[in-house]
């Protein structure tokens, strides 16, 4: 039997699904300068303009001044297409034509993502492919669910040598109903043929923890270490909280 020690008591698990972004890389450090590239190829084209430049930043989520993340708004959790969205009407809303916007948005997005330089500057959370390498070593099944697109997620995995240590990868727009709907885990325990009861999430936001509640799974368990959200908001929907994935101990236990 394999599984984790959790209050005393063994959770019996096959399965382990993990969150991309704030899970097995660090959120703020790898994606707020992505976000200002973006934010400066639009501003080359419009013209250098603080307020402008304020106005994109927050309707992103992101405090001008801190560069803190907020952990409820679109950029911890939103898909890339509703980034882009959200920034055209960021655009839309002070005068500029739609259909502009969208295209000189979505340019944006094309240039500062095309910049292999921001991969290779992805920061890894510590002992995050020792954690992966225990998992595998002891027969437990991987899955990484991520709101990112899949060229970039792959992108990601190969430059942290990540690739081969999931047994599927679930990106988005590969299903029809994105976190926190149930549907992303329903479709990874169908494919891997376990039963949610017998897989656990791992996530650094509430959508993580909301999905895995509604999913069913034995457990649902928020990492702050790498995310943005805090301890008492996790907390709220959360099985169990830790700061870091290292905390976590998997294994293999005999038969009784």
């Amino acid at each position: 039997m394999k599984g984790m020690e959790y209050q005393g008591q063994r959770i019996p698990c096959s399965l382990i699904i993990l969150d991309k972004d704030g899970t097995l890389i660090d959120f703020t450090a790898t994606w707020v300068p992505l976000i200002q590239k973006r934010v400066a190829f639009v501003l080359k084209r419009l013209g250098r303009n603080g307020e402008l430049e304020q106005c994109l930043l927050k309707a992103w989520g992101i405090d001008p001044i801190s560069k803190r993340v907020d952990p409820r708004g679109p950029c911890p959790v939103s898909p890339r297409c509703d980034e882009i969205v959200i920034g055209t009407m960021a655009l839309y809303q002070r005068g500029h034509p739609w259909d502009e916007a969208k295209l000189l948005v979505s340019q944006a997005f094309d240039e500062a993502d095309a910049d292999e330089d921001w991969r290779k500057k992805v920061v890894p959370i510590d002992g995050i492919q020792t954690f992966l390498l225990n998992l595998k070593k002891n027969g437990f099944l991987t899955a990484l669910a991520t709101s990112d697109e899949r060229k970039d997620t792959e992108a990601i995995l190969h430059h942290l040598e990540l690739e081969d240590l999931f047994d599927l990868v679930l990106c988005s727009g590969e299903v029809s109903s994105p976190k926190p709907h149930p549907e992303t885990i329903h479709h990874i325990c169908q494919k891997l043929s376990v039963s949610p009861s017998k897989a656990i999430m791992i996530g650094d936001s509430v959508t993580d923890m909301v999905m895995g509640k509604q999913a069913g799974v034995a457990l649902s368990i928020g990492v702050l270490e790498g995310g943005v959200t805090p301890k008492e908001e996790l907390e709220k929907v959360a099985d169990l909280v830790v700061y870091s994935i290292r905390e976590l101990k998997f294994d293999c236990w005999d038969e009784e």
